[in-house]
């Protein structure tokens, strides 16, 4: 028993070392959408100048990033470019449900080349868009981006999803499909609006109505396991007022 007893207590102690140098460390990790790359970014970096904490960013698309946390992955917080992967996790116990909440929403666009011969329009449905550029679109893997997701979509709702679909270049996040379309590899791409605007090497073709896709919404929630009182402290003040101003300013919609 005596020899129990001292084992408890170097286990005890063990964690308590273990804590103690956690809180030392003053770290917290975000798992964000690759879109949302410089406004997380700006946020975070106020966020470590008036509390001291740090902050670790990942930046991926979204379905990269939900399937590193169903493996192991113990960010603070996950930040969604939609609300499927998010409900993914909350349907695997991996968050804290209470705090699924909406952040943010974005526009689709359709983009090329700052060079480009075709001019911008207003969309209409009359207007045949396979027939405005020629070879590959470049948009996110479907399977995994969201935003290629919500390209898909677009063109299915359109009828040109089939005649389309053999000129995909999906690409692993949206950023990367935009680069395509900055190195002029492809005519065209389909990204976020938000994506498009700070991109000196694109220019807006047309925006795509939100009737065509599904609402173009971010979503956060805490991860299970880091629920306390600094993640929760990170947590609101990616939403704060304090943090409004840095999502207007990089034209995302509150």
């Amino acid at each position: 028993m005596k020899n129990i007893g001292v084992l408890l207590a170097l286990i005890f102690l063990f964690i308590a070392c273990g804590q103690s140098k956690k809180k030392e460390k003053k770290e917290l990790e975000v798992f964000c959408a690759a879109s949302l790359t410089d406004v997380v970014s700006e946020i975070s970096a106020d966020f470590e100048k008036e509390t001291g904490w740090k902050v670790r960013l990942n930046f991926a698309s979204s379905g990269t990033l939900a399937r590193q946390i169903e493996h192991g992955a113990e960010p603070t917080v996950f930040i969604s470019a939609n609300k499927k992967w998010l409900d993914y996790l909350n349907d695997l116990g991996l968050t804290i449900l209470e705090t699924s909440k909406k952040v943010a929403a974005n526009k689709m666009v359709l983009v090329a080349p700052v060079s480009s011969k075709i001019q911008p329009f207003v969309f209409s449905s009359k207007i045949k868009l396979p027939d405005l550029f020629e070879g590959r679109i470049s948009i996110g893997d479907p399977q995994h981006v969201p935003a290629g997701a919500y390209a898909v979509q677009i063109f299915k709702n359109l009828n040109y999803e089939e005649e389309l679909k053999p000129r995909f270049l999906p690409a692993k996040d949206v950023r990367s499909a935009l680069m395509v379309v900055e190195l002029g590899e492809v005519e065209a791409g389909v990204v976020y609006k938000t994506d498009a605007l700070k991109s000196e090497k694109v220019k807006i073709l047309t925006e795509f109505p939100d009737s065509l896709h599904n609402a173009v919404n971010y979503y956060m929630a805490i991860v299970k396991g880091s629920e306390d009182e600094n993640s929760l402290q990170l947590y609101n003040y990616i939403v704060s007022e304090k943090a409004l101003p840095v999502w207007e300013k990089y034209g995302f919609i509150q």
